[in-house]
């Protein structure tokens, strides 16, 4: 009887028990992205009772029915409490911890290590910060963002990629840095998906990229692609639609048109030879055909007959027109380009693999008419445990990125930049010159006609036939892959082999068309890169309470092959508009390249830590390089660098959060060409139409060594208010030595040139960033990152008996011919990188200009302009949140450095531009005769000091400063807004409504939409003229007829399934 009572007692107290608690459940997600958190500690606060969500980030959990709070936590991620009440489903959201952000980075050999325990400078761009106008080219996406990374655009007009430098430059040569992907080393960033891109890990100095031996001297670029989230199947799709246009353009006169002369010709009819369609012309005004400048008449409206009036076919053939201004007769030339930018990626993670599979398109109409670009990206990320401790990690991109069309640019045959700001005339009537470029029989025609009755082309082909008729096509395959397994031996130690490759493949062919100016003609060229990496790689990692020891060491073995071969007709086509090389009317011409090399290294890298105050690391690279002799073809590169938190050693505050120090040296090399050292023969010009081949006429140090970059840095890093405000600066000193230098000789050697190991340079500088999340509150977000950086590069020697040598020749190169002087980048002992000589207004003590008896400025050769490279470079990266709204943007800017602007030049010498028209000090038209009052004079002083009185024609005047390097040199300081965002995110409580939409956004975006400041009339200094990215990293000071900068506006959709 006791028993039954008893039992009977405890079946009541459980039913009370269970009459005062309830099961609540809901999903925890990210407020990132929205994607739902596996293993999200839920906790009922006060308590031990708790659990934590499952795969799909769903959770359950028993909790009193008095209610309470649960409080939700998850590493890396802001803890977030919630009142239970009365409710039955609870979903919570947790935030990015800013005091946790980028504690883990990606470094070299693709180890991930906590950065606070790093001795050397590194800085990590995410995916949102990359993606914000979702630009699709890397090196563009990290303008403005990181200290000491210089971004020199290419021309949108052209699908130009842009070119980066790292800490200014390093020694005489190319400055580009090496690019990794996932372990891949990668030779071209445009081929990178952006949509597939998590990070961006850049290592700035040597000692952080030291691992990489040789090809890490201007600094490494770290790329991390995206990888699935443990939880349910995530579908990703992004559509960005853009709409581009011309931004930045010089400013064109619209008094005076085409013409040497402000006078007209008059035309007679001859009824003997003349088609009599043109009888009605006889006594009418005529311009110079022949003219490609516009010093012509005044644009005043009278009746003229123009090129148009003498081409056959044409609707206005025997007729005149108004000899008016054009204004926007170089603006409508250019359309409005359309970029279609589309994603899909699919991802899943769960036990034992992470699988993300990512398919992107871009296609893209360009601004100049008749060309187009498309890009298509395939990318694979697989990682998989086949056993207990063993992974496997594939890796697979591909990407075709083919361009059609004319797109040259520069002072060349078949640029528009030469057309438009060098050689033209104001009253061109851009819709007649597009209407009748091409006549139904096939006649090519052009403004600048030979005469009146030969209205072939005399110079210049019409525009249009340059886009239409004159153009090429390329497209550039690439495959890159990856193939590893690691094996983990015991706690903390494993092993790990990985198989790469990287390769491409490039097609082009173009034609020159056939009834145009120039000699018809085709021609074709492919090449094809390889490189195969074999790597081996031993890690091992133990932690105990007061020390911990991070060590590495393996080795690579890196394959390289490079082939290419050309072919082109000559001497015409056999059969005009067969473009084919069999049409060739000559021989055609061809050469054909191969090289091999194989570079073994071994390597290793140890890190001791004590108590989480001290760090230690060591690291240690030997190459063995195939183009270097036997004897000398070994190389080591040590580093070793230190940290010390000495925050841990401070008493708790509110204020001072972190507080690092750091230090390093290190030692990094340059690469050598394949056989550089071994000249051989080259194909010369045919002989009797027989083949020829000629020796170089240089002699190569046979014991030529790579060069050597010994680095020394130091730096500090700051963070305040519990991570809120994080602050890194940077100081740093390269010597650069063994510089390869191709040295002049004597020509009584027999030789001219000898390639040698010399020269000495230093590189010194420092770079800063200050930022954090100054306000975060439960609506609103404010992240903020600052950068800013110098660097100077100074020549010490060079060589006994040199103590300069030419870097880069601007616009004429060497050439001194009708008195036009050379410009040219030097480098000379005891002046900084890139000092740019040209000829130079002569000046009396006081610093007035020297004129001579006739009026003209008196000059220098040779004299210093200033340097390339800038004085300052830093940027500013903004995003603010507020409840679903987003703004972000981000501002580039450049302090000091020159750039010379041909475009500029040629404006003024061909009469082009605004500046040679308005009225001179005398209140008169500076184009009217100087007998008039007209012209213009020099401000500056005679010998004898007395003010300049002699007035020039205003032709003279500015054709005088042609080549006259000064006035066309510019200061290359630039404000830029980069790019910006507008956007809003449906809140998580509609979306879940729906069962199936995680994520959906909508933004309006911009890339380049505002140049904020600059001193260069008509141009953006940011974007320089080049075709590869190492001819605008060397050459970024010349403004050689560059396309027009560009800017886009659209939209941009995000959904995520």
């Amino acid at each position: 009887m006791k028993k039954i009572l008893l039992f009977s007692f405890l079946m009541v107290l459980t039913g009370i028990a269970w009459a005062q608690t309830r099961t609540i459940e809901g999903t925890v997600t990210s407020s990132t992205d929205g994607t739902t958190l596996p293993g999200v500690s839920v906790l009922v606060k006060g308590t031990q009772n708790g659990t934590i969500t499952d795969i799909d980030g769903k959770y359950q959990l028993t909790v009193p029915s008095t209610g309470g709070v649960l409080v939700f936590s998850f590493v890396g991620m802001t803890s977030t409490e919630i009142a239970i009440g009365n409710q039955s489903t609870i979903d919570a959201q947790l935030a990015d911890d800013v005091t946790q952000l980028n504690e883990v980075v990606v470094t070299a050999l693709n180890v991930e290590r906590e950065k606070k325990t790093l001795g050397y400078a590194t800085q990590e761009v995410t995916s949102d910060n990359l993606r914000v106008a979702r630009e699709t080219n890397l090196n563009e996406a990290l303008a403005g963002k990181v200290s000491g990374v210089q971004v020199i655009s290419g021309s949108g007009a052209k699908f130009g990629e842009a070119a980066v430098r790292i800490r200014g430059v390093r020694g005489f040569g190319s400055n580009s840095p090496l690019y990794v992907v996932d372990g891949i080393p990668t030779a071209d960033p445009a081929t990178i998906n952006m949509d597939n891109v998590q990070s961006i890990n850049v290592l700035k100095g040597a000692n952080a990229s030291a691992l990489y031996g040789s090809r890490a001297r201007d600094g490494v670029i770290l790329i991390t692609m995206k990888k699935a989230k443990a939880g349910r199947m995530n579908i990703d799709f992004n559509n960005t639609t853009t709409f581009e246009n011309v931004s930045v353009m010089p400013k064109y006169q619209n008094q005076y048109g085409g013409g040497y002369s402000q006078e007209f010709q008059t035309f007679t009819f001859n009824p003997a030879t003349d088609d009599p369609a043109l009888a009605g012309l006889n006594g009418a005004l005529i311009p110079e055909f022949y003219a490609d400048e516009s010093w012509g008449p005044r644009m005043d409206g009278r009746q003229v007959a123009q090129w148009d009036a003498f081409t056959p076919g044409t609707d206005t053939y025997g007729q005149t027109r108004p000899w008016s201004p054009n204004p926007d007769n170089v603006k409508n030339f250019f359309n409005t380009g359309v970029a279609l930018n589309n994603s899909l990626s699919v991802s899943k993670a769960g036990d034992g693999y992470n699988i993300t599979a990512t398919l992107s398109n871009v296609n893209r109409t360009g601004v100049l008419p008749n060309t187009k670009q498309e890009k298509t990206f395939l990318n694979l990320n697989a990682t998989v445990d086949l056993a207990k401790n063993l992974t496997l990690t594939t890796l697979a991109n591909y990407n075709r990125t083919n361009v059609f069309g004319s797109l040259t640019e520069g002072y060349q045959g078949g640029s528009i930049g030469q057309n438009f700001n060098q050689w033209f005339q104001r009253q061109l009537d851009m819709d007649l010159l597009k209407k009748y470029y091409r006549m139904p029989d096939g006649r090519y025609t052009s403004w600048n006609i030979n005469s009146a009755r030969n209205s072939r082309p005399l110079y210049w082909n019409n525009p249009y036939t340059e886009q239409y008729a004159n153009f090429s096509e390329n497209t550039k395959d690439t495959y890159s892959g990856k193939f590893g397994l690691t094996y983990e031996l015991i706690d903390g130690l494993s092993v790990s082999a990985n198989l790469s490759r990287y390769f491409t493949s490039y097609f082009s062919d173009g034609r020159t068309a056939s009834g145009t100016l120039d000699l018809d003609s085709y021609g074709q060229s492919k090449y094809q890169q390889k490189e195969d990496n074999y790597e081996f790689l031993a890690q091992y990692n133990k932690v105990t309470e007061n020390f911990s020891v991070s060590a590495l060491i393996g080795g690579n073995i890196r394959m390289e092959e490079y082939s290419s071969n050309s072919i082109s007709t000559a001497g015409g086509l056999s059969v005009p508009n067969l473009y084919n090389i069999s049409a060739s009317v000559d021989r055609p011409n061809a050469s054909n390249y191969f090289s091999q090399r194989q570079v073994n290294s071994i390597f290793a890298q140890a890190s001791f830590g004590w108590k989480e105050i001290v760090f230690v690391d060591g690291s240690i690279r030997r190459d063995y390089d195939s183009v270097l002799p036997t004897t000398s073809n070994a190389f080591t590169y040590p580093a070793v660098s230190a940290s010390f938190i000495f925050s841990e050693l401070l008493p708790n505050t509110n204020i001072l959060s972190f507080g690092k120090l750091r230090a390093g040296y290190a030692e990094v090399g340059g690469e050598l060409n394949p056989y550089q050292l071994d000249p051989a023969f080259s194909l010369g010009t045919p002989y009797n139409g027989n083949p020829t081949m000629t020796y170089p006429n240089s002699l190569i140090d046979p014991n030529l060594r790579a060069s050597t970059t010994g680095a020394l840095e130091g730096g500090i890093e700051l963070a305040f208010l519990q991570g809120r405000i994080r602050t890194d600066f940077s100081y740093y000193y390269y010597d650069n030595t063994n510089e390869i230098l191709s040295t002049e000789v004597p020509s009584t050697t027999g030789i001219s040139s000898y390639t040698i190991n010399a020269g000495k340079t230093f590189t010194r500088g420092w770079d800063a960033t200050i930022g954090g999340t100054p306000v975060q509150t439960a609506n609103f977000n404010w992240d903020v990152n600052f950068n800013i950086a110098r660097s100077r590069n100074v020549i010490e020697e060079i060589y006994p008996g040199i103590d300069a040598i030419q870097l880069v020749n601007g616009f004429l190169g060497n050439r001194v011919a009708g008195g036009w002087g050379s410009i040219s980048a030097r480098a000379k002992v005891g002046e900084e990188w890139g000092t740019i000589i040209g000829e130079k207004f002569q000046r009396d003590e006081a610093g007035n200009i020297l004129i001579d008896e006739d009026g003209y400025p008196m000059t220098e050769q040779n004299q210093v302009l200033g340097t390339v490279l800038p004085d300052y470079t830093g940027g500013i990266f903004n995003r603010v949140t507020y409840k679903g709204f987003e703004l972000s943007f981000t501002i580039d800017w450049q302090m000091g450095g020159k750039i010379n602007s041909i475009t500029n030049m040629f404006n003024a010498y061909s009469g082009l531009g605004e500046m040679t028209v308005g009225n001179n000090d005398r209140g008169t038209p500076m184009r009217d005769p100087v007998a008039d009052g007209g012209g213009l004079r020099f401000d500056g002083v005679f010998a004898d000091g007395t003010e300049n009185n002699i007035y020039l024609e205003a032709s003279e005047y500015f054709k005088s400063q042609f080549a006259l390097h000064e006035a066309w040199v510019y200061d290359a300081s630039y404000v830029k807004l980069r790019e910006i965002r507008l956007g809003y995110s449906l809140p998580q409580s509609l979306l879940q409504r729906t069962n199936f939409v995680r994520t959906a956004s909508f933004a309006v975006v911009a890339n380049n939409p505002w140049l904020i400041k600059t001193n260069v009339p008509g141009l953006d200094p940011s974007q320089v003229s080049g075709d590869t990215r190492n001819s605008r990293n060397n050459g970024a000071w010349v403004d050689s007829g560059q396309l027009p900068a560009t800017r886009s506006i659209g939209f941009d959709i995000r959904l995520g399934f």
